[in-house]
This record gives C-alpha cells, sequence and structure tokens, in this order.
C-alpha cells in the first residue's frame, strides 16, 4: 500500500497526494517558478471550497522540497442531457532542474489515476505548453481555437518616460479606438427591443433559468459541451470569487432567460466579458447595449472576451462583437482535453463542441 500512495520515481523523488500541510510550500514552489504572488488563501479558494472531496491535487517531492504539482479541479459539464464529471487540469509545474525526464508524465498519470477513482469521465484544460500534451500525455490539442476580441472604450495618454515605445503603442490603441468607436455608434443606434418586453436584472430568478437556457440551445446544438452553472457552482466561481469581482446581468423576456453576462471588473482599465450568453441577436444585442453604457460609466478603458471560435454558438458571439467594434485576435492558449471512460470519445475531443469562454479559466483574471 505505501508503493501504491507513494510511487517511487527514483532513488529521490516520490509521487504522493498533498496534505493542508503542503500548502504553503505548493503556493511558494508556484510564485517562485511564475514570479507570482498568490497567497495560500487563493489555493484554499481554488481547491478547496468547490467538491473538495473531488478535488485532486499531487506534488512530486525531492525530500522535503516540492519538484512538481499537478491540479484537477472538480467541474460539472453538460453533455446530451446528463452532467458529466471533469476535471480541469490545473497547477501543472515541475521544477527547471526536473525537467526532461519522465517525471511530469508519471506526476501526470498518478493524478489521471485518482481522476479515474473519484468519477472524473475526461480531463480538460488550456495550455501554451502544446508540445507536452500532445507528445507526452496524449491529449487532444487544439492550437487554433481560442481567440480574443477586444474593444476600446477610452483612450489614455502616455507617460513621459519611455516616450517613443509608448507612443507607437498610443498610436496603435488609438486607431483600434476610432475604429471600435465608429462600429459602436452605428451598431448601439441600430439596437431595439423591436416589441419585445426585455428586462435586464441583477441577480438569477432562479438557477434553473441557466439549465433551461442551455436545454434550448442544445436543441440546435445536440453534442454542445458547456459547465453546469448551479448554485454551489456558481456561488464558488462568481459570487465569492476572492480574485475578481463580477457585476452580473441576466436579460429576462416574460419568463425566460434570454441572455446574460458575467463581467469581471477587478481592473479599472480592463473589464472582461467572462461569460456573454444569448438564445438569439436581439436578446445579445440588448444586453451587449446596457452593459457597455455601464462601463462606459465606469471609465473603464477596454472591454475583452476570450472564447473558442470553433463553437458555432461562440462564433456568434465574436460575430456580434465584430459588428460592435471589437476587435478579433488569436490567442497563445491552446485547448486540450482527453477521455478517461466517456463513451462518445469522438465528441468529447471534437473541439467545436466545447462552449468554452473566460468561465473556463482559473479565475484569477477572467
Amino acid at each position: 500500500m505505501a508503493h501504491a500512495r507513494f510511487p517511487i520515481l527514483n532513488a529521490e523523488l516520490r509521487i504522493r497526494e498533498t496534505t493542508n500541510s503542503d500548502i504553503d510550500r505548493v503556493v511558494s514552489f508556484h510564485n517562485q517558478n511564475y514570479k507570482d504572488e498568490r497567497t495560500p488563501l487563493q489555493w484554499l479558494w481554488e481547491y478547496r471550497s468547490h467538491h473538495p472531496d473531488l478535488v485532486v491535487f499531487t506534488v512530486a517531492e525531492d525530500d522535503e522540497r516540492i519538484a512538481g504539482t499537478q491540479g484537477m479541479i472538480p467541474i460539472h459539464l453538460g453533455f446530451r442531457g446528463r452532467a458529466y464529471l471533469s476535471g480541469k487540469s490545473e497547477s501543472s509545474l515541475l521544477g527547471p532542474q526536473y525537467r526532461g525526464g519522465e517525471t511530469f508524465q508519471k506526476l501526470y498519470a498518478f493524478a489521471m489515476s485518482l481522476c479515474r477513482a473519484k468519477g472524473m469521465r475526461c480531463v480538460w484544460g488550456l495550455t501554451t505548453a502544446t508540445k507536452v500534451w500532445r507528445d507526452k500525455l496524449f491529449f487532444s490539442v487544439h492550437d487554433d481555437a481560442i481567440y480574443t476580441s477586444v474593444s476600446v472604450l477610452r483612450l489614455s495618454l502616455p507617460e513621459e518616460h519611455n516616450k517613443t515605445d509608448k507612443m507607437s503603442v498610443y498610436v496603435l490603441t488609438t486607431l483600434a479606438y476610432l475604429y471600435s468607436s465608429v462600429r459602436r455608434r452605428l451598431f448601439l443606434h441600430r439596437i431595439s427591443a423591436k416589441g419585445r418586453r426585455f428586462s435586464i436584472e441583477q441577480n438569477l430568478r432562479s438557477y434553473r433559468d441557466l439549465d433551461l437556457l442551455y436545454e434550448r440551445l442544445a436543441t440546435e446544438h445536440p453534442d454542445l459541451i458547456y459547465i453546469r452553472q448551479d448554485e454551489d457552482y456558481f456561488t464558488w466561481r462568481i459570487s465569492n470569487n476572492p480574485n475578481v469581482r463580477y457585476m452580473s446581468c441576466f436579460l429576462y423576456e416574460q419568463d425566460l432567460l434570454q441572455s446574460y453576462c458575467y463581467i469581471g471588473t477587478g481592473s479599472r482599465s480592463t473589464a472582461y466579458l467572462t461569460d456573454f450568453t444569448f438564445v438569439d441577436d436581439d436578446a445579445g444585442a440588448y444586453l451587449l447595449k446596457e452593459v457597455l453604457e455601464r462601463l462606459h460609466n465606469r471609465k473603464v478603458a477596454r472591454v475583452s472576451f476570450l472564447g473558442n471560435v470553433k463553437n458555432p454558438l461562440i462564433s456568434t458571439v465574436f460575430n456580434l462583437l465584430k459588428r460592435c467594434g471589437f476587435i478579433k485576435g488569436r490567442s497563445p492558449l491552446a485547448v486540450v482535453m482527453r477521455s478517461i471512460t466517456c463513451e462518445d470519445e469522438e465528441v468529447i475531443h471534437d473541439v467545436k463542441n466545447w462552449y468554452l469562454n473566460g468561465l473556463w479559466t482559473e479565475g484569477y483574471t477572467w
């Protein structure tokens, strides 16, 4: 049993699950390697406040030193009318002196075995390290799916120091602002409810409303894969997120939720459309107008959206944003996924089925 829990990598390294006594060292390991400033409280939010019994977090250890980490966050996905427990791959990190061998593959294989034991049907993630996931971990890798779309709402003057570099950025930003503002004015001028009785509310009337909205989207896209946003998930990811403050907007037409949006407003300069979802263009455009007016009143300079352009519904969001003056560009992130016990592997591995936007990120910016 000792060898099953702590498999030997070589004479010095072992793999095991984390305990609470490891948290400070795990966070310090992350910060040292990424030049970050995360705290143990943030780690506890990410890995211990949402289905903690289903979380997987493993370490490779060299005596008392952390050599590598691998986390899997439990996320329930909706797919063909069923809920699938999945693992979101995060905290994939190996110290520089341990890279180049098979340590990471063994660390990941151990984490995957725990995912299987806890009933996770598949594992997925967002990464820039595509070669490792494709060649070493045998994931499906899609490095041409994730794009961002940005609109410049307000200009700010460049600072005096490094004036040459800042001026070139300022010129490009000014051109983007002029383009965005012209398209935005034309777009907003044409928006109307067209006789429909919309109401925009700060809170959901019922969490069941989100399920019903996605059930309607899935009638036209039966292989749609989306995050199941029940009350526990919404409270963890949106309401109680310590990293990002969200403004939520829910657009109803009588009793039906037709569109919603979560806007991350942690930075005054940039707002993030973490999730912008609508059943039809009229509802989406009407809600977008409200969101942009609120961001303008808050003096936000830029607003950004991230999503899987291969998914037809997310592509519709990009098209609506383009009409409003947003400028689309490719992201360095790739989508990776691997089935564990999914019966429909061809559907899971087809990136066009994944309704992926900023809500699927780690929750520190988006």
